[in-house]
């Protein structure tokens, strides 16, 4: 079994919680008239999602909680207080996992409160109303309940509208499912066009800014181009001025170490001649200083002279030494004589520093010989030592003569030293003006290499200066990591070039970043509409082909099932009337109805030509034939043919298409003994198919039900559920 219980607490007259089991295929409830027993059936059909208060018996839903009851003054009937919550659970077997879920046991609850709020939960988790209806609808208990026939509503299906019929036929036959599932393709598949149309509405408000952008970009594409173009030359160009000058800065450098090292080697060179210039001036010193011993040599002369004289008058005065003064004095004046040959020869070849003082200390022995010449001219009467004066002048100038001979060998030498050095001076001289000349002329190349260095130094630095110039003025930032571009063209073809582009790429107005990166993002966005466009009209080819499945397949269920009915409708009817004809048929209205629920000739609703009978929905027209009566419409069956007529047509839906339980709220009210009898047999052979909920007060009905659950009301208003026997049920209904 499917319905293992039902749970009641504060649900309109059950105050207290109740729990009915449902352990049989049959289970009758019964009770005297006002006990609350139908209560038991609105609880069913309000936690099955029931929102019409009137099809609950109620106006609001503060009217399904438990009032309160009682009172009165009476001992036997205490005042108990109304509650402030109402609440039902359908408890159902899950064992073969009918319901998607894991549990055994599928809870289904609801409750309400005074203030109008509604809780909904699933195995106790809170959930919506929409949860719960399709739940149940994937069962086959949808929302038109036609599994619950409330009091009074036996032929209701016999008062619905042809249309009304049919949506009870496709609930019945477990189409709801698809019914809904087809709503919602349908709805997703409006929504999908709506969305279709909205992408192409903006698809075509984009595409004339996505045009402009796209030639806005292309332009500045194209200034990218030219600019990467012109990076490229400027590269080329810079890279091979580059490579000029370092190639003509190694061939500088490979002439300017030689050079400066030559230069150097001239400079050195130049300095020992001007060392060998201050030997010159040292040789030019003594050469001074012989001129200065020739003038002195000419003052010694000059006193030589004098001594002569005056020797001549020593000897004049000294008569009786004549002889031996004449000698001294002759012999004084040879000495004297040769010294001023030699001098006057020493004065020819240019004396040194040393003859000069030898003639000077010769010179003063000579003043001394003179002197003691004169001391002896004086001193007559000191004949001897006027001898020993003039024997140490004779010696004096011996000595003189000595020094003489040592004059003229040192002036001999000085002479040869005198002419070898001037030779080298000479020669030196001529080699200083070479090497002046070389060096005159090292520096100028020196100069000149300097000056080319800078050149091409200031060469380089406008190079630099030009390269970033270009960068500057013709991009943003640039990476410079590109190879050099190879190409034909010479230093001034590049150049020109490259001037040629850059006034091209000024033309052009540069490079936009800004329009291409709106353009990459209106493209994107537009490629992005196009894929969701395109994805839409797949999903609409998707729901078009789910919509025509779903209507092929509920077609295809209806027009199988209609057929399954008609067959055990016409079965049902005739085991009920003992004879004649039931059927149901599918028909286009003929005119729109002008009565809802209260008329009863549905036939009637198909009798004029209506303008839009081809788009209007089918609906299910009733036929019956009693037999031995003459039956035009259902209009002219009686109440109790019309409730036969609906029990038979109810047997014969839930038979094809069994639900999991179907509650008949005294649907046997109205039948005979013989109908009730045959009444009772029909649930039996229905209860094969589906759980049976049966609220009666037929007794032909209660033997056929294995539980009976009695429902009894005491004075405070509260119902309250007894588990009886039917015995006890028969005395009960007896009683009442």
């Amino acid at each position: 079994m499917l319905f293992k219980r039902l749970e009641i607490a504060g649900f309109k007259s059950f105050a207290k919680r109740v729990v009915l089991e449902f352990p049989s295929a049959i289970t009758a409830i019964v009770g005297p008239n006002g006990s609350g027993k139908s209560n038991v059936a609105d609880a069913i059909r309000w936690v099955l999602g029931e929102q019409s208060m009137k099809s609950l018996r109620g106006k609001k839903g503060e009217d399904l909680i438990f009032g309160g009851g009682g009172g009165g003054g009476s001992p036997s009937s205490p005042h108990v207080a109304r509650l402030s919550k109402a609440s039902v659970a359908l408890v159902f077997d899950n064992v073969k996992k009918i319901f998607p879920y894991e549990f055994d046991e599928m809870i289904i609850a609801r409750a309400v409160y005074r203030d109008g709020m509604n809780e909904y939960s699933l195995n106790g988790s809170p959930a919506r109303l929409r949860d719960s209806i399709d739940l149940l609808s994937k069962v086959g208990l949808g929302a038109s309940q036609h599994h619950i026939i409330g009091q009074g509503d036996a032929d209701r299906i016999l008062y619905a509208t042809p249309k009304e019929r049919k949506e009870m036929i496709e609930e019945a036959l477990g189409l709801k499912i698809f019914e809904i599932k087809k709503i919602e393709s349908e709805r997703k598949l409006a929504k999908t066009e709506e969305n279709i149309k909205d992408a192409e509405s903006l698809r075509r408000e984009l595409r004339p800014h996505v045009r402009y952008l796209e030639e806005q970009a292309k332009k500045s594409r194209d200034s990218a181009a030219l600019r990467e173009e012109l990076h490229r030359f400027i590269r080329e160009y810079v890279d091979k001025e580059r490579a000029t000058l370092a190639r003509e800065t190694q061939d500088i450098e490979h002439i300017e170490f030689p050079l400066e090292r030559a230069t150097k080697e001239l400079e050195a060179h130049v300095r020992e001649s001007e060392y060998a210039f201050e030997e010159q001036d040292a040789t030019n010193l003594f050469l001074r200083q012989l001129a200065e011993f020739d003038r002195e040599r000419e003052t010694l002369l000059q006193q030589q002279r004098t001594y002569e004289q005056e020797i001549w008058r020593i000897k004049e005065q000294n008569h009786t030494r004549v002889a031996h003064d004449s000698i001294s004095s002759t012999r004084a004046r040879d000495i004297l004589d040769e010294l001023r040959i030699d001098l006057e020869a020493a004065g020819m070849i240019g004396a040194v520093e040393g003859l000069r003082n030898a003639v000077f200390s010769l010179t003063q022995k000579v003043y001394r010989f003179l002197e003691e010449l004169t001391d002896a001219q004086r001193g007559t009467r000191e004949h001897t030592h006027t001898s020993e004066a003039l024997d140490n002048a004779t010696r004096n100038i011996s000595t003189l003569k000595q020094k003489e001979e040592e004059i003229i060998l040192s002036r001999a030498r000085i002479e040869e030293e005198y002419r070898t050095r001037s030779a080298d001076q000479q020669a030196k001289r001529s080699m200083y003006r070479k090497h002046s000349e070389a060096l005159a002329k090292a520096r100028d190349e020196m100069r000149e290499v300097v000056a080319r260095k800078e050149q091409l130094e200031a060469r380089r630095r406008m190079l630099e200066t030009d390269f970033q110039e270009w960068m500057k003025k013709n991009t943003e930032e640039h990476n410079g990591d590109g190879a050099p571009f190879v190409s034909s063209y010479d230093r001034e073809q590049m150049y020109k070039k490259i001037e040629r582009m850059r006034i091209r790429l000024e033309e052009a107005g540069g490079v936009d970043e800004a329009v291409i990166r709106e353009f990459a993002a209106t493209k994107e966005r537009d490629e992005f509409l196009a894929r969701e466009l395109d994805d839409l009209k797949k999903a609409k080819t998707h729901v078009e082909e789910m919509v025509k499945e779903l209507e092929e397949r509920i077609v295809d269920d209806f027009t199988n099932g209609l057929k399954s009915i008609n067959i055990l409708f016409a079965k049902f009817f005739r085991e009920i009337f003992g004879g004649g004809k039931a059927e149901i048929k599918l028909v286009k209205p003929k005119k729109q109805p002008t009565q809802n629920s209260e008329y009863i000739n549905s036939d009637a609703s198909f009798d004029e030509p209506h303008p839009d009978a081809e788009d209007a929905e089918p609906g299910i027209e009733i036929i019956v034939d009693i037999p031995r009566k003459r039956i035009k419409s259902l209009a002219m069956l009686s109440g109790g043919e019309r409730a036969l007529t609906s029990i038979a047509l109810l047997f014969a839906l839930s038979t094809v298409n069994p639900p999991p339980f179907l509650v008949l709220d005294e649907t046997d009210a109205a039948l005979d003994e013989a109908n009730s009898n045959r009444y009772a047999e029909m649930l039996k052979e229905l209860s094969k198919k589906t759980q049976l909920v049966v609220i009666t007060h037929n007794r032909a009905t209660m033997k056929v039900a294995p539980i009976l659950y009695g429902v009894t009301m005491g004075a405070d208003g509260i119902s309250r559920i007894l588990s009886i026997k039917l015995e006890e049920a028969e005395n009960t209904l007896t009683e009442n």
